[in-house]
């Protein structure tokens, strides 16, 4: 693999790593799973909940990690693989009947 596509593999599994995670947090917060596991009852995260710090509109957060996960899946997806494959030649011997 060249060094451009290594690139290309670290970055969009970084990326796709970002939705996932961030998909995992919001599933585990939404059925507050999240509070059990932390022991963090009353104090739950407001990065779902909060827009611009008022209160005044929905999170940009699922937005965000949105577009991680299609820009992660679009890098993996233009990984051309090596051939590391030889071809090789047999060549017979023997005399065709």
């Amino acid at each position: 693999m060249k060094n451009i596509e290594k690139i290309k593999f670290i970055l969009g599994i970084t990326l796709v790593g970002f939705a996932i995670l961030g998909g995992l947090i919001f599933f585990f917060e939404s059925f507050e799973i999240l509070d059990e596991v932390l022991g963090d009852k009353y104090h739950t995260s407001q990065i779902w909940q909060q827009g611009r710090g008022d209160g005044s509109g929905a999170s940009s957060t699922p937005i965000f990690l949105g577009l991680c996960g299609l820009a992660g899946a679009y890098l993996l997806a233009s990984i051309k693989p090596s051939n590391t494959e030889t071809k090789v030649e047999v060549s017979s011997d023997q005399q065709a009947k």
